[in-house]
C-alpha cells in the first residue's frame, strides 16, 4: 500500500466484507465435506471411490446457497476491493485474489447448476460423462478457493498495521471487530485482529489507541471502556508477567489517559 492516507470507511467495509465472504464460504465447504463423507461411510468405500445417484449428486450443495454466496458476499467482496485499490490506482495482490475467488466461484455454480438440470436425463452414458467431469472437479475448485482465501487472509494480515492508525479503522476495529473476523484465528475476541494491526504492543496498544481515538472526539463512554480494557489488560500482563517493555510504557499511557479523561 502507499504511504497516502487511505478511506477508513472503504478500508473496513472491504475487510468486513472479505471475512464475510470467506465464512460463508467455509461453511458450504464443510457442508459439502459432510455430504461426501457420509455418501462414502454409507456406500463402504473411499470417498475417491465413490460414485454417486444423479438426485445425490444435485444433493451436495443448495443451488440457491451457492447464488446467495456469490451474489451477496462475492459480488461486494470483489467490488470493494476494486474500489480500494484498482480505482485508487495501487496494484494490490489482494484485488486479484478476491477477482480470482469471485471467478472460480462462479464457475463452481454453473457446473453445479447444470448436474442438477441434467440430473434426470433419460441418457445413462450422457450423465456419467457429467458426473465424471464434476466428480473431481468439485474438491479441486473447493480447495483452490478455500486456498484463494488462505492467501488473502495472509495479506490482509500484511496491510492491518498500515491500516491501525486510520480513526475509522481503530474505532470500527473496535466496535464490529470481535464479530467482524470470529472464526479466523485461533485467538478469540478482538485478540487475535488486534495481534496482528499492532504486532509489537496486541491487544493492549488496540484499547489504548481506541480510547485516543474515541476520547479526541468527546465520545466518552467508548474512551472510557476502551482505555479501562487497556489499563485492566496491561494489569494482567503484570500479574503474569507476560509484559514487555513496550507494554509497560503502554500500560502506563493508557492510566494517565483514563485519568485525564475522568477528571475532563
Amino acid at each position: 500500500m502507499p504511504s497516502s492516507p487511505v478511506d477508513g470507511s472503504l478500508v473496513w467495509d472491504f475487510v468486513a466484507s472479505f471475512f464475510a465472504a470467506r465464512r460463508a464460504f467455509h461453511a458450504v465447504f464443510r457442508r459439502y465435506e459432510g455430504r461426501v463423507l457420509r455418501f462414502a461411510r454409507d456406500a463402504g468405500v473411499h470417498r475417491d471411490d465413490l460414485a454417486l445417484r444423479p438426485t445425490d449428486l444435485a444433493r451436495l450443495f443448495y443451488p440457491r446457497r451457492l447464488q446467495h454466496l456469490r451474489d451477496e458476499r462475492l459480488v461486494p467482496m470483489r467490488a470493494l476491493a476494486h474500489s480500494l485499490f484498482r480505482e485508487s490506482g495501487v496494484v494490490e495482490p489482494l484485488d486479484s485474489t478476491c477477482s480470482h475467488v469471485f471467478h472460480e466461484f462462479s464457475i463452481l455454480l454453473e457446473e453445479h447448476q447444470s448436474v442438477v438440470r441434467f440430473q434426470h436425463l433419460s441418457d445413462p452414458r450422457r450423465y456419467e460423462q457429467v458426473f465424471e467431469e464434476v466428480s473431481g472437479y468439485y474438491p479441486t475448485r473447493l480447495r483452490r478457493i478455500r486456498r484463494l482465501f488462505a492467501d488473502g487472509l495472509r495479506r490482509i494480515e500484511e496491510l492491518l498495521p498500515e491500516w491501525s492508525r486510520d480513526r475509522v479503522v481503530v474505532r470500527s476495529a473496535y466496535l464490529f471487530g470481535a464479530r467482524t473476523v470470529r472464526d479466523a484465528w485461533d485467538a478469540t475476541g478482538l485478540d487475535g485482529l488486534y495481534a496482528r494491526m499492532y504486532p509489537e504492543g496486541g491487544a493492549l496498544e488496540g484499547y489504548l489507541e481506541a480510547g485516543r481515538s474515541f476520547a479526541a472526539s468527546e465520545f466518552r463512554p467508548e474512551a472510557r471502556a476502551a482505555l479501562e480494557a487497556a489499563v485492566r489488560l496491561a494489569k494482567l500482563e503484570r500479574k503474569t508477567g507476560r509484559r514487555r517493555r513496550a507494554g509497560a510504557d503502554r500500560g502506563s499511557e493508557a492510566r494517565r489517559a483514563l485519568a485525564a479523561l475522568l477528571r475532563s
